[in-house]
């Protein structure tokens, strides 16, 4: 199994078979696009639904599929899940020993829109809308280190006219950060600034329990001011992606790191 690389595809009358550029090991494969309906009603008899509906998007199954582990979280105070007001992460954070496998759906490999195997995680829901919500994206990352921005992209639906890219994610994800004394856990130009800002407005408890929950909303001032310190880093790191981008697709893409957060 090679995460990260592309396969190449034909067919044998209904079939698709998808094998490795160089390789002969032909095997049965199916684009995530076409099992996208089975895979949102394998999950709606489980439990219920979402307490805190997830955003859709214009198209038919453009959804976010139901996953019982976020059953009550959302992005506001009352409903945060306890790793958004986490501040600082554990020291062993970014090591942490949760890689993924290749997804597979009733002994097929499940490919995304580029022809990539689509990567398999337990912290991520089967199907992803194109309209995702900030916070969610940040929560899960938060979770898996592993995670990627693409992982999101592979399972949205890729007729979408709103498919989302790498950076509309992160911004997304930016955004509610500043607005909510969310620090970004992936290390990059302008973090440790905004660190320290976010670490003064906190309180001497909320600093020993490296827990934010009771500071509320930034306000308007203190969101610019968050803004200030990050200017001209942004566009250093986006530029810096899409080089790192180019040269993982060229070395088969994978690299665990690209595709993290920026600030």
């Amino acid at each position: 199994m090679s995460l990260g690389n592309y396969y190449n595809i034909r067919h044998e009358g209904e079939n698709m078979l998808c094998c490795l550029p160089g390789e002969e090991d032909w095997k049965p494969a199916v684009w995530h696009d076409n099992i996208r309906e089975e895979l949102i009603e394998s999950v709606k008899g489980n439990v219920g639904t979402y307490e805190h509906p997830r955003t859709k998007g214009k198209e038919v199954n453009n959804i976010t599929s139901f996953h019982p582990y976020y059953r009550y979280w959302g992005g506001d105070e009352e409903s945060r899940p306890k790793i958004l007001f986490q501040f600082d992460p554990s020291d062993d954070w970014g090591s942490l020993n949760c890689k993924p496998q290749g997804m597979m759906h009733e002994g097929k490999i499940v490919l995304d829109m580029e022809n990539r195997q689509v990567r398999d995680f337990y912290e991520l829901p089967f199907t992803i809308s194109t309209q995702v919500e900030g916070w969610f994206v940040e929560a899960l990352i938060r979770l898996n280190p592993h995670i990627r921005y693409t992982d999101f992209i592979s399972r949205m639906p890729s007729t979408s006219a709103h498919l989302a890219t790498p950076n509309v994610l992160n911004m997304r994800a930016m955004r509610w950060r500043t607005k909510n004394w969310c620090r970004s856990w992936t290390k990059k130009d302008g973090t440790e600034t905004i660190r320290r800002y976010m670490w003064d407005k906190m309180t001497a408890e909320q600093q020993a329990q490296n827990c934010t929950k009771g500071m509320g909303v930034a306000t308007a001032v203190q969101v610019k001011e968050i803004e200030s310190l990050n200017k001209g880093k942004l566009n250093r790191g986006k530029r810096g992606h899409g080089k790192r981008k180019r040269e993982a697709e060229g070395a088969g893409d994978t690299t665990e790191s690209d595709g993290m957060g920026i600030s």
